[in-house]
């Protein structure tokens, strides 16, 4: 079943096949394992599942801010794409500051802080309506007055009270998808196996196939491993259902209704293999080929020529 959320984003099976996966990893605390061929989706899907363009751009603290997405308070997850060149140095440094981020916009500081200003706006209101009320009876009522506003709470009360509570602000952080894992060398992917063993979260290594195999040589991570996930690409029947919905990447490229023809849509099947990131191309080489020939509606022969553009290699 193929549900569309968003004009750009298509939550195919293998998508929530992604999201159930990720649900264990991160409710059980395991480090999950998730590998597919280049293309299928892997990456849209883990910054999906963590709302990553969402909270990375977030503002700390911009929850007062009337476009501040309020989902990103209740966000539970982070998203790191490893470099080329990484060390278990910097690995730790940018997780750390990612995690740190999440919290600045999480619905626990946003609790603290609303209590904390609420707490200090209700002193100083108690105070001025009590100095205000004394203050007519000369010295004597300015002493009441005093007297009165150190009553509780007082200002440094609510202080010592705000920096317990501050300390009790945990890491919203659930769960770590570690994007090109490929990319990691021994050790960085103990950096990883210390942060798990730290954080009492999940951890999620996503790669092409084979990064099970290598993770294999390092017997104290693969010991840790509880899920393995296989992101495959779209089947045919779910192709078919994605080229007759309003997808935003055929409609950018194909007039309306010109994608109705049978063997039009066999021969894109064909070619694609079910691979999104080959489909995409194929549909802007597609809007090209009709731009350039005049045409309104898509034929095999457009495919055809389509695909005559473009390097393909094994999908």
């Amino acid at each position: 079943m193929i549900s569309m959320v968003q004009t750009d984003f298509v939550e195919t099976r293998e998508y929530h096949r992604f999201v159930e996966f990720c649900d264990a990893c991160r409710r059980d605390k395991y480090i999950g394992l998730c590998y597919g061929p280049p293309g299928v989706g892997k990456t849209l899907s883990a910054g999906r599942y963590a709302n990553w363009e969402e909270v990375s751009d977030a503002t700390p603290c911009g929850w007062t801010d009337p476009g501040f997405p309020a989902r990103v308070l209740t966000s539970h997850t982070v998203f790191y794409t490893t470099k080329v060149l990484n060390s278990p140095g910097q690995i730790e440094r940018e997780i750390r500051k990612w995690r740190a981020h999440l919290q600045t916009v999480s619905l626990p500081l946003k609790e603290f802080l609303d209590w904390e200003a609420a707490a200090f706006e209700e002193v100083r209101i108690r105070e001025k309506r009590e100095r205000l009320k004394f203050y007519g009876g000369g010295n004597g009522g300015r002493e009441q007055a005093d007297a009165f506003c150190m009553s509780e709470p007082t200002f440094e009360q609510v202080s010592i009270e705000g920096v317990q509570r501050r300390k009790q602000i945990t890491d919203p952080t659930q769960l770590i998808l570690v994007d090109e894992a490929d990319r990691l060398k021994m050790g960085s992917l103990e950096q990883l196996r210390d942060i798990f063993d730290q954080g009492g979260i999940g951890i999620v290594l996503i790669g092409m196939p084979g990064l099970e195999k290598r993770l294999a040589r390092y017997p104290q991570l693969y010991s840790r491993i509880g899920f393995v996930h296989e992101f495959r690409p779209l089947q045919q029947k779910e192709m078919r259902q994605l080229l007759g919905t309003r997808w935003q990447a055929i409609e950018r490229v194909i007039p309306k209704g010109g994608l109705a023809d049978e063997e039009a849509i066999a021969a894109i099947i064909r070619v694609t293999g079910g691979n999104f990131r080959l489909l995409d191309r194929l549909l802007t080489q597609i809007g090209r080929v009709l731009e350039i020939n005049g045409l309104q509606a898509v034929t095999r022969e457009v495919v055809e020529a389509a695909r005559e553009s473009l390097v393909i290699g094994t999908v």
